[in-house]
């Protein structure tokens, strides 16, 4: 039997008296490449807050890597994330923002770099070390953050709408690096998205409208299973 990383079981979930999540259910398998399509407003953000404790659970259930949610310490070492919304300093460094993650992870200088040092070829990063990120653009950017959430090698990294803003290329540019970390190391994601450009027939996939999950498992299955010729007729028939 293949291993959870990520488990989810039964959420609710309520700002004030608006039910956002209702009954949420779904797994992550160890080293896979996992998806979470929806529409904006279909409560994807809502889980991604859930599983990083940006927000308390209410109702239901999170195991990570066989630690509940509530054991924060033990649950969320092994993670790593990357924002909707940047959150690297713009007024440092590369480098220092990079150093700066890694001490708040409990690394030093050279264990933080060496962590990573791979990553940052394959990022094509290692000529922008000491440029402020000010000056960077957005793809750049994003591979910063992406990085960044790689210091100490997690198990789990959660990406939410990590490519919206960017061009096409630096869009399928992160989007290939990530499927090859999978590929390379192993390493389980949960890709969460609204753009179908980005989900491959293979993928495992949680489809999620209006806070329930209205399918699941692998693409071309439910494609076939719908007896639809595409992802995205599969979704507008879901959704309709």
């Amino acid at each position: 039997m293949q291993k959870k990383i990520l488990e989810l079981k039964n959420i609710d979930f309520s700002y004030g008296k608006k039910q956002v999540l209702n009954n949420i259910s779904f797994e992550i398998n160890n080293g896979s490449f996992s998806v979470l399509l929806g529409l904006n407003g279909a409560g994807k953000s809502t889980i991604f807050s859930l599983v990083t404790r940006l927000q308390n659970l209410q109702i239901g259930e999170i195991i990570i890597n066989d630690y509940p949610i509530k054991n924060y310490s033990k649950a969320l070492k092994d993670i790593g994330i990357v924002f909707q919304e940047p959150t690297l300093d713009l007024d440092l460094t590369v480098k220092q923002n990079l150093y700066y993650y890694g001490a708040l992870k409990g690394l030093g200088f050279k264990e933080t770099l060496k962590s990573i040092h791979e990553e940052i070829k394959r990022l094509e990063l290692d000529n922008v070390l000491d440029t402020t990120v000010r000056n960077l653009n957005g793809g750049h950017r994003r591979r910063v953050e992406i990085l960044r959430a790689l210091i100490d090698k997690p198990k789990l990294l959660l990406l939410d709408e990590p490519t919206v803003g960017l061009d096409l290329k630096s869009r399928f540019d992160i989007l290939d690096y990530v499927r090859d970390l999978v590929a390379r190391e192993g390493l389980s994601v949960l890709w969460i998205t609204h753009l179908f450009d980005e989900v491959d027939e293979n993928d495992d996939i949680t489809i999620i409208k209006a806070g329930k999950i209205i399918d699941k498992g692998i693409v071309k299955n439910i494609v076939a299973k719908h007896e639809k010729n595409n992802l995205v007729n599969t979704f507008n028939y879901l959704v309709r």
